[in-house]
């Protein structure tokens, strides 16, 4: 392939621009965030509240949750395979079946939900 003498002094300065450009935008990169540099930081004591300590009690209410259904589950040794999928109509979409003796309330109070 031919190439001609102009279209080579135009790659020339096409490549001195970018090369300018680069030099210009490493030296002071944008990366999408703006910040402001401040000379004097404030003390500790004027940037942090107060800290007050709450008057309440947790308590487990009526009945503890039960960690049977979490047991159940993670005891559970096969669980290279999933259970046979189930449609719940009260979460309105597929779900691995239960294990015998638990319900779908019973697995959120694991969760503590």
């Amino acid at each position: 392939a031919v190439v001609s003498t102009q279209s080579t002094g135009r790659l020339q300065e096409v490549m001195k621009e970018i090369q300018s450009l680069y030099r210009v935008y490493s030296a002071n990169p944008i990366f999408g965030v703006q910040y402001k540099v401040e000379d004097k930081m404030e003390p500790i004591e004027q940037v942090t509240g107060s800290y007050e300590e709450d008057d309440i009690e947790i308590t487990g209410g009526d009945s503890q949750p039960s960690s049977d259904a979490f047991a159940a589950y993670y005891a559970d040794g096969n669980k290279a395979e999933d259970g046979e999928p189930v449609f719940c109509e009260k979460l309105g979409l597929a779900i691995e079946s239960i294990k015998e003796g638990f319900s779908l309330e019973s697995l959120w109070e694991v969760t503590g939900i």
